[in-house]
């Protein structure tokens, strides 16, 4: 089934351009600060309590949008494979004996079924010499907590103690084994990079410690289900470290 069209295509507001719907940044720091500032929990009646929610409607606004931008351009489905062969046609079968209407000769038995199509190739899946790839681009790549910005060279955060997220559904039948975050930076970040399972709301760590980025890690086994997602967090330390995106390993 096709990915249906957005309901809602306006933002709250938007963070470039010169229009009437543009908020300063002074605004927008103003928000998040209120945001971060947890008032929407602690007093939640309050103007600067909706200042915050309306940073975060903000925020699933542009994930849905990338969501929807990644889905169509990026993921895409398998192509189907060729259809088998028509199987020939039965014979026919002899003339019944005449009785005093004569009846009918029975029906030939059915043909034998056509060979089954070539299977076709998984969406979004790459042969790297032998083994099957999946990369996911910086774009896949969204603040949890602090605001992110994506550039045709990398993703980057607001906040040098903020973290990135990335959300992989994964492809039926496939197991990934080992995952690995790009970054621009000269060394590898220590201790930056986590990944889970996350079925619904129940949350599995598939590292026994936080490990490097730029670095091939190997993960607990994570086996592609419905219903189920592979999520990777980079917390890069830095405004200026870009996330470059991310190499599954598929099993």
């Amino acid at each position: 089934m096709a990915l249906g069209d957005r309901k809602v295509k306006r933002r709250i507001f938007k963070k470039t351009g010169s229009d009437n719907e543009r908020m300063s940044d002074e605004k927008i720091t103003r928000i998040s600060a209120s945001f971060a500032s947890n008032v929407h929990i602690d007093a939640p009646e309050t103007p600067d309590a909706a200042q915050a929610m309306i940073f975060v409607v903000q925020g699933i606004e542009e994930d849905v949008e990338e969501l929807h931008r990644y889905l169509r351009s990026e993921v895409g489905d398998g192509a189907k494979g060729d259809t088998g062969d028509t199987g020939p046609q039965g014979a026919t079968g002899p003339q019944g004996p005449a009785g005093n209407n004569g009846s009918n000769g029975s029906n030939g038995a059915a043909g034998a079924a056509g060979a089954a199509g070539a299977a076709g190739n998984d969406a979004g899946v790459y042969d790297n010499r032998g083994t099957d790839t999946v990369f996911l681009p910086a774009s896949a790549f969204v603040g949890m907590d602090y605001t992110s910005l994506t550039a045709p060279d990398g993703t980057t955060i607001s906040n040098r103690a903020g973290t990135l997220i990335a959300m992989w559904p994964g492809i039926s039948g496939k197991r990934v084994t080992a995952i690995s975050v790009h970054t621009n930076s000269a060394r590898a970040i220590a201790s930056s990079v986590n990944a889970y399972r996350t079925q619904l709301s129940t949350i599995t760590s598939l590292l026994s410690s936080a490990g490097n980025s730029d670095t091939s890690l190997n993960i607990t086994d994570w086996t592609c289900a419905l219903g189920e997602s592979l999520a990777i967090t980079i917390t890069p330390g830095a405004t200026t470290t870009k996330i470059e995106g991310a190499t599954l390993i598929l099993g």
